[in-house]
């Protein structure tokens, strides 16, 4: 298996490792976990593999990039996939997630009774820390929807996340240098989630539609 996904990255992308994870840092659920991975690792590149420092800029860099296009087009795309037939139940199934990634972060709004900078603050924080941590549905992608769905400002939104990114980037990086023999295998694992979680999307999508028609 490692040697047909090195087989596609060579194919797709040659010998630029630096640009493979650069795009593959921008895809969702993957992002910076999956990404650094796969520049540094031999098994895949050769000698053509990433330092863990230029795998941790090049992804962080492709992974800070969408964050400012989330930020922009969340709410938009969101109500008119709801409008539509066709992706109106994908559109709630996200909106779900995002809204009970939210609640999850219990942030009190400025009427419960602190300023309003204050809660500013905490919902910064809350959407720093859930992107910092390097985990399967964590990262910029949902960090930057639950920082729009909590009000935060565009520059807010892309602080809070950024900096939490550069966190979850660290800690992978640290893993990739203390296990340098295992990062294809974290690779596959990432993708692995990643495939899991879209199945358990898929199964939600068509569970609603065919409790609605029920």
């Amino acid at each position: 298996m490692i040697e047909g996904f090195s087989k596609f990255f060579v194919t797709i992308f040659g010998s630029n490792s630096w640009l493979a994870t650069m795009i593959i840092s921008m895809f969702p659920i993957i992002e910076l976990k999956g990404a650094i991975p796969v520049g540094v690792s031999r098994e895949f590149w050769g000698e053509n593999a990433l330092s863990e420092p230029q795998a941790f800029l090049f992804s962080l860099i492709g992974s800070c990039l969408v964050v400012p296009l989330i930020a922009f087009i969340f709410k938009p795309v969101i109500t008119y996939m709801k409008q539509t037939k066709i992706f109106k139940k994908l559109a709630l199934v996200i909106e779900d997630k995002v809204n009970s990634s939210t609640n999850r972060l219990a942030i009190k709004s400025a009427d419960g009774g602190k300023s309003r900078w204050k809660t500013t603050i905490l919902k910064m924080l809350g959407v720093f820390a859930f992107v910092a941590v390097p985990l399967p549905l964590t990262g910029v992608w949902t960090g930057t929807c639950i920082a729009v769905c909590l009000g935060l400002r565009f520059w807010q939104t892309v602080v809070s996340v950024v900096l939490g990114n550069i966190v979850a980037g660290f800690l992978v990086t640290t893993v990739c240098t203390l296990f340098p023999n295992f990062t294809s295998i974290l690779f596959l694992i990432v993708l692995a989630i990643v495939i899991v979680l879209l199945l358990i999307m898929l199964i939600k999508v068509l569970t609603t539609k065919k409790t609605k028609e029920e």
